[in-house]
Protein backbone atom coordinates (compact mmCIF):
# COMPACT_ATOMS: atom_id res chain seq x y z
CA UNK A 1 0.00 0.00 0.00
CA UNK A 2 3.06 2.43 -0.39
CA UNK A 3 3.67 4.93 -2.88
CA UNK A 4 -0.12 6.31 -3.46
CA UNK A 5 0.55 9.84 -5.16
CA UNK A 6 0.01 13.02 -3.39
CA UNK A 7 -2.71 12.83 -6.77
CA UNK A 8 -4.66 9.95 -5.49
CA UNK A 9 -4.41 11.18 -1.40
CA UNK A 10 -6.01 14.87 -2.92
CA UNK A 11 -9.18 12.80 -4.55
CA UNK A 12 -9.26 10.88 -1.39
CA UNK A 13 -9.97 14.00 0.16
CA UNK A 14 -12.33 15.33 -1.65
CA UNK A 15 -14.13 12.53 -1.75
CA UNK A 16 -14.16 12.77 2.20
CA UNK A 17 -15.67 16.57 1.36
CA UNK A 18 -18.12 15.56 -0.57
CA UNK A 19 -19.52 12.62 1.15
CA UNK A 20 -20.00 15.03 4.51
CA UNK A 21 -22.19 17.05 2.20
CA UNK A 22 -24.27 14.50 0.49
CA UNK A 23 -25.01 12.67 3.86
CA UNK A 24 -27.62 14.28 5.39
CA UNK A 25 -29.66 13.67 2.03
CA UNK A 26 -28.29 10.19 1.05
CA UNK A 27 -29.02 9.24 4.70
CA UNK A 28 -25.55 7.90 5.83
CA UNK A 29 -22.22 8.87 7.56
CA UNK A 30 -19.34 7.35 7.45
CA UNK A 31 -17.26 6.62 10.31
CA UNK A 32 -14.48 9.68 11.44
CA UNK A 33 -11.74 8.13 13.36
CA UNK A 34 -8.50 10.04 13.97
CA UNK A 35 -9.89 13.09 11.69
CA UNK A 36 -10.57 10.57 8.62
CA UNK A 37 -12.61 8.13 7.06
CA UNK A 38 -11.01 4.46 6.97
CA UNK A 39 -12.36 1.29 5.90
CA UNK A 40 -10.74 -1.84 4.99
CA UNK A 41 -7.37 -2.93 3.38
CA UNK A 42 -7.07 0.56 1.27
CA UNK A 43 -7.94 4.29 2.11
CA UNK A 44 -9.36 4.91 -1.29
CA UNK A 45 -12.54 5.16 -1.85
CA UNK A 46 -14.16 3.17 -4.11
CA UNK A 47 -11.57 0.53 -3.87
CA UNK A 48 -12.89 -3.45 -3.12
CA UNK A 49 -12.11 -5.61 -0.20
CA UNK A 50 -12.17 -9.28 1.10
CA UNK A 51 -12.86 -9.24 5.07
CA UNK A 52 -12.71 -12.25 6.89
CA UNK A 53 -14.52 -13.27 10.17
CA UNK A 54 -14.62 -15.45 12.69
CA UNK A 55 -16.66 -17.08 15.80
CA UNK A 56 -14.53 -16.32 19.67
CA UNK A 57 -14.23 -20.15 20.60
CA UNK A 58 -12.15 -19.55 23.87
CA UNK A 59 -12.53 -16.12 25.86
CA UNK A 60 -10.38 -13.05 24.27
CA UNK A 61 -9.10 -10.28 26.09
CA UNK A 62 -8.42 -7.24 23.72
CA UNK A 63 -6.19 -5.09 26.38
CA UNK A 64 -6.86 -1.82 24.70
CA UNK A 65 -9.74 -2.05 23.13
CA UNK A 66 -12.86 0.84 23.76
CA UNK A 67 -15.42 -1.69 23.84
CA UNK A 68 -15.58 -5.57 23.66
CA UNK A 69 -12.40 -5.41 25.34
CA UNK A 70 -13.16 -9.08 26.79
CA UNK A 71 -15.29 -11.40 24.78
CA UNK A 72 -16.47 -15.10 25.13
CA UNK A 73 -18.14 -17.85 22.35
CA UNK A 74 -21.10 -15.78 20.86
CA UNK A 75 -23.51 -18.81 22.34
CA UNK A 76 -23.33 -17.28 25.71
CA UNK A 77 -25.77 -14.40 24.08
CA UNK A 78 -27.85 -16.22 21.94
CA UNK A 79 -28.12 -19.25 23.94
CA UNK A 80 -30.33 -19.00 26.70
CA UNK A 81 -32.90 -17.29 23.93
CA UNK A 82 -33.47 -20.93 22.53
CA UNK A 83 -31.32 -19.88 19.48
CA UNK A 84 -29.47 -22.88 17.97
CA UNK A 85 -26.03 -22.21 16.71
CA UNK A 86 -27.48 -23.52 13.43
CA UNK A 87 -29.73 -20.38 13.37
CA UNK A 88 -27.36 -18.14 14.71
CA UNK A 89 -24.67 -18.78 11.92
CA UNK A 90 -27.66 -18.59 9.37
CA UNK A 91 -28.12 -15.35 10.83
CA UNK A 92 -24.65 -13.90 10.53
CA UNK A 93 -23.93 -15.24 6.93
CA UNK A 94 -27.66 -13.16 5.81
CA UNK A 95 -26.17 -10.22 7.31
CA UNK A 96 -23.29 -10.31 5.72
CA UNK A 97 -24.35 -10.82 2.50
CA UNK A 98 -26.93 -8.05 2.71
CA UNK A 99 -23.83 -5.64 2.16
CA UNK A 100 -22.19 -7.86 -0.11
CA UNK A 101 -25.48 -7.82 -2.41
CA UNK A 102 -24.89 -4.21 -2.02
CA UNK A 103 -21.35 -3.07 -2.04
CA UNK A 104 -18.03 -4.53 -3.82
CA UNK A 105 -17.15 -6.13 -0.24
CA UNK A 106 -16.74 -9.65 0.55
CA UNK A 107 -16.77 -11.64 3.70
CA UNK A 108 -15.07 -15.24 3.99
CA UNK A 109 -15.04 -17.31 7.35
CA UNK A 110 -11.50 -17.15 8.58
CA UNK A 111 -9.28 -20.45 9.18
CA UNK A 112 -8.82 -19.16 13.37
CA UNK A 113 -10.57 -16.61 15.94
CA UNK A 114 -6.88 -15.20 15.90
CA UNK A 115 -6.37 -13.97 12.11
CA UNK A 116 -10.32 -12.87 11.41
CA UNK A 117 -10.33 -9.72 10.36
CA UNK A 118 -13.99 -9.04 12.36
CA UNK A 119 -14.10 -11.15 15.52
CA UNK A 120 -17.64 -11.80 16.98
CA UNK A 121 -18.76 -12.90 20.42
CA UNK A 122 -20.27 -12.47 23.62
CA UNK A 123 -19.61 -9.15 26.32
CA UNK A 124 -17.87 -11.15 29.17
CA UNK A 125 -18.06 -7.45 31.21
CA UNK A 126 -22.21 -7.01 29.68
CA UNK A 127 -23.40 -3.45 28.49
CA UNK A 128 -25.62 -2.08 26.10
CA UNK A 129 -27.12 -4.40 23.52
CA UNK A 130 -24.37 -4.99 20.90
CA UNK A 131 -21.04 -2.73 20.16
CA UNK A 132 -18.53 -3.06 17.92
CA UNK A 133 -14.90 -1.92 18.14
CA UNK A 134 -12.99 -0.57 15.17
CA UNK A 135 -9.09 -0.64 15.41
CA UNK A 136 -6.96 1.04 13.18
CA UNK A 137 -3.51 0.46 11.46
CA UNK A 138 -1.41 3.05 9.43
CA UNK A 139 -1.75 2.90 5.30
CA UNK A 140 -0.15 5.04 3.01
CA UNK A 141 -0.11 8.54 2.76
CA UNK A 142 -0.32 9.03 6.15
CA UNK A 143 -3.60 7.68 6.16
CA UNK A 144 -4.90 4.46 8.05
CA UNK A 145 -7.16 1.64 7.54
CA UNK A 146 -9.32 -0.48 9.52
CA UNK A 147 -6.90 -3.28 11.39
CA UNK A 148 -9.65 -5.05 13.38
CA UNK A 149 -12.98 -5.21 14.16
CA UNK A 150 -14.68 -6.57 16.92
CA UNK A 151 -18.49 -7.41 17.29
CA UNK A 152 -19.79 -8.42 20.94
CA UNK A 153 -23.54 -9.01 21.87
CA UNK A 154 -25.01 -8.80 25.54
CA UNK A 155 -25.50 -12.03 27.06
CA UNK A 156 -27.73 -10.41 29.51
CA UNK A 157 -30.41 -9.47 26.89
CA UNK A 158 -32.80 -11.75 25.37
CA UNK A 159 -32.39 -11.97 21.43
CA UNK A 160 -34.93 -12.99 18.87
CA UNK A 161 -35.23 -13.83 14.98
CA UNK A 162 -37.34 -11.71 12.87
CA UNK A 163 -39.80 -8.86 13.94
CA UNK A 164 -42.59 -9.23 16.30
CA UNK A 165 -43.66 -5.58 17.42
CA UNK A 166 -41.41 -5.98 20.80
CA UNK A 167 -38.42 -3.80 20.59
CA UNK A 168 -36.90 -4.52 24.25
CA UNK A 169 -36.01 -7.87 22.54
CA UNK A 170 -34.22 -7.09 19.64
CA UNK A 171 -33.32 -9.51 15.85
CA UNK A 172 -30.45 -10.89 15.70
CA UNK A 173 -29.65 -10.58 11.83
CA UNK A 174 -30.96 -6.57 12.07
CA UNK A 175 -28.56 -6.28 14.93
CA UNK A 176 -25.17 -7.84 13.23
CA UNK A 177 -26.05 -6.38 9.90
CA UNK A 178 -25.99 -2.95 11.71
CA UNK A 179 -22.75 -3.65 13.45
CA UNK A 180 -21.07 -5.13 10.49
CA UNK A 181 -22.08 -1.33 8.50
CA UNK A 182 -20.01 0.02 12.00
CA UNK A 183 -17.13 -3.00 10.97
CA UNK A 184 -16.63 -1.78 7.86
CA UNK A 185 -16.71 1.97 7.87
CA UNK A 186 -20.13 3.53 8.54
CA UNK A 187 -22.06 5.28 11.57
CA UNK A 188 -25.07 6.37 12.64
CA UNK A 189 -26.56 9.04 10.24
CA UNK A 190 -29.21 9.46 12.42
CA UNK A 191 -32.22 8.40 15.06
CA UNK A 192 -34.40 6.33 12.21
CA UNK A 193 -34.74 5.93 8.61
CA UNK A 194 -32.11 3.64 7.80
CA UNK A 195 -30.37 0.33 9.27
CA UNK A 196 -27.96 2.62 10.33
CA UNK A 197 -29.50 4.59 12.32
CA UNK A 198 -28.87 4.30 16.13
CA UNK A 199 -32.70 3.60 17.22
CA UNK A 200 -34.04 0.20 16.86
CA UNK A 201 -37.26 0.54 15.75
CA UNK A 202 -38.10 -2.85 13.65
CA UNK A 203 -39.38 -0.80 10.81
CA UNK A 204 -36.80 -1.83 7.89
CA UNK A 205 -35.98 -5.56 7.49
CA UNK A 206 -33.14 -4.52 5.28
CA UNK A 207 -30.70 -1.75 4.01
CA UNK A 208 -31.93 1.24 2.94
CA UNK A 209 -30.94 3.80 0.19
CA UNK A 210 -28.66 6.13 2.28
CA UNK A 211 -27.15 2.16 4.00
CA UNK A 212 -26.59 1.33 0.21
CA UNK A 213 -24.85 4.46 -0.46
CA UNK A 214 -22.47 4.49 2.21
CA UNK A 215 -21.19 1.46 1.55
CA UNK A 216 -20.76 1.91 -2.05
CA UNK A 217 -19.00 4.88 -2.00
CA UNK A 218 -16.42 3.06 0.27
CA UNK A 219 -16.10 0.22 -1.58
CA UNK A 220 -17.67 0.57 -5.12
CA UNK A 221 -21.11 -0.92 -5.97
CA UNK A 222 -21.69 -4.16 -6.67
CA UNK A 223 -22.18 -4.45 -10.65
CA UNK A 224 -25.81 -5.04 -11.11
CA UNK A 225 -26.78 -3.60 -7.27
CA UNK A 226 -29.36 -1.55 -6.71
CA UNK A 227 -28.72 1.22 -4.89
CA UNK A 228 -32.10 2.90 -4.65
CA UNK A 229 -34.31 0.37 -2.65
CA UNK A 230 -34.00 -1.72 0.57
CA UNK A 231 -31.97 -4.61 0.15
CA UNK A 232 -33.03 -8.62 -0.03
CA UNK A 233 -31.87 -10.94 2.70
CA UNK A 234 -31.32 -14.32 1.46
CA UNK A 235 -28.38 -16.50 2.45
CA UNK A 236 -24.17 -15.38 3.09
CA UNK A 237 -20.99 -16.59 2.56
CA UNK A 238 -18.29 -18.01 4.33
CA UNK A 239 -8.73 -15.45 4.42
CA UNK A 240 -5.83 -13.10 5.07
CA UNK A 241 -4.63 -12.64 8.17
CA UNK A 242 -5.42 -9.87 10.38
CA UNK A 243 -3.24 -7.38 12.34
CA UNK A 244 -3.99 -6.44 16.22
CA UNK A 245 -5.32 -2.77 16.09
CA UNK A 246 -3.56 -0.49 18.92
CA UNK A 247 -6.75 1.13 19.81
CA UNK A 248 -10.76 1.44 18.64
CA UNK A 249 -13.79 3.12 19.13
CA UNK A 250 -17.14 1.62 20.19
CA UNK A 251 -20.35 1.82 17.96
CA UNK A 252 -23.56 0.33 19.20
CA UNK A 253 -27.24 0.02 18.59
CA UNK A 254 -28.37 2.06 21.30
CA UNK A 255 -32.26 0.85 23.19
CA UNK A 256 -34.63 3.37 22.14
CA UNK A 257 -33.19 6.81 23.23
CA UNK A 258 -33.47 9.60 21.05
CA UNK A 259 -29.60 9.77 21.33
CA UNK A 260 -26.77 7.44 20.09
CA UNK A 261 -24.42 5.35 21.96
CA UNK A 262 -21.40 7.53 23.33
CA UNK A 263 -18.17 6.54 22.14
CA UNK A 264 -16.23 5.89 25.05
Amino acid sequence: MRGVSLITFALLCTGVAAAGERQTFLGFRLLDLENQKVKWHSPRFGESATVTFAFATTPVTTPDARNCAKMLPPDRAYAPSGISDEQFRREVAAAFHMWEQVANITFREAQSPETADILIGAQAEPVGRAFTNVALKNASGGRKVIARSLICLNPRQPWKIGFDGNLGVYDLRYTLAHEIGHAIGLDHPSPSGQLMSYRYDEVQRGLQTGDIEGAALLYGPRPGASRFAGSGITTGSTGAPAVNGQSGWPFGIGDTADKPAPAR
